[in-house]
């Protein structure tokens, strides 16, 4: 018997109609997934029916598709563990980036049954103290447990919107295009849930050179759901209406305190599952065909630190 969550019926429909979900032919296609994976021997993957189907909707049931989609999730993890995951969610730095509300997932959907919506204040953790690392690990063990459990994000996808008003010029120099390369890999070509849009608010001036170099590198079409409003709200709400935004930006969507305290809770039901992902990830030297170079793909290492920024 299948150990999947129940869809309610407007999500079956959508994951129907729009990601080929065939409810009956689920335990067949799981099959398939799980013995490809067994049948690797540089890859060590968590085979849950919850985690893969997770892979199969992102993919619209390319059994192909989910088996790269997986592979360079678990390749990515092993090869920058301090950027993609963190074993150990009590760790401090871990939780001050949490306990500061860097990342909030907003408890009602967008349109309440569309895509997720992700607010995220990076310029929170200061650069003086924190790592490019140390943000980002924060937000994908927040993605992996979404991953888990979040029906809507997984079917309808994630609407990100990011406050950059603290955003300073330490946290441009710190953000380096390699770093940017392998996040947006990460992202696009590891994760499964699809990025519906993206909105930029309250950018300041500096926070130009980083959106300049990060913009092309996005897939195109990612780059056209990519949205800039400045310092205009009203820009911003005619993507995402004012009541989905939480009660500290005058919408009625959850309250960032509250959202945080319960986020900090579920890290601690998922402390064991995490300790056991460090189980999980690929050995290179066991990968039968071509070895993923994400070092020459990736390049040399590059600053911001000549560039000029106003």
């Amino acid at each position: 018997m299948l150990q999947i969550r129940p869809l309610n019926e407007d999500l079956q429909k959508k994951a129907n109609e729009e990601l080929n979900e065939v409810p009956k032919r689920m335990p067949e296609e799981l099959r398939a997934f799980r013995t490809w994976i067994q049948q690797q021997s540089h890859l060590r993957a968590n085979t849950d029916d919850q985690f893969l189907i997770a892979f199969l909707r992102g993919c619209k049931y390319s059994l192909e598709k989910a088996k790269g989609k997986l592979d360079t999730y678990y390749t990515l993890k092993s090869k920058f563990p301090t950027m993609f995951t963190e074993s150990n969610v009590d760790n401090e730095r871990f939780r001050e980036v949490v306990r500061m509300g860097t990342f909030v997932y907003l408890p009602t959907p967008l349109h309440d049954n569309g895509p997720r919506i992700l607010l995220f204040r990076n310029g929170l953790p200061s650069a003086e103290k924190y790592k490019v690392e140390d943000v980002w690990a924060v937000f994908h063990v927040l993605q992996d447990i979404l991953m888990l459990e979040d029906d809507y994000a997984v079917v309808n996808g994630l609407v990100m919107v990011g406050d950059f008003r603290e955003f300073t010029l330490a946290h441009v120099l710190q953000n380096t295009p390699l770093l940017i390369r392998k996040w947006i890999t990460y992202n696009y070509e590891a994760m499964p849930m699809r990025v519906k849009s993206t909105h930029i608010a309250f950018a300041p001036k500096v926070f130009d050179t980083l959106y300049n170099i990060g913009r092309p590198m996005l897939p195109l079409k990612q780059q056209k759901r990519l949205f800039a409003h400045n310092n205009k709200l009203e820009s911003l709400t005619q993507h995402v209406p004012l009541k989905y935004l939480p009660k500290e930006y005058g919408g009625e969507n959850g309250s960032i305190p509250e959202i945080i305290d319960e986020w900090d809770k579920k890290l601690d039901q998922y402390r064991d599952y995490f300790k056991k992902s460090v189980e999980w990830g690929t050995d290179e030297k066991l990968r039968i065909g071509k070895i993923k170079d994400y070092d020459n793909m990736f390049g040399i290492e590059g600053s911001f630190k000549k560039l000029e920024v106003d």
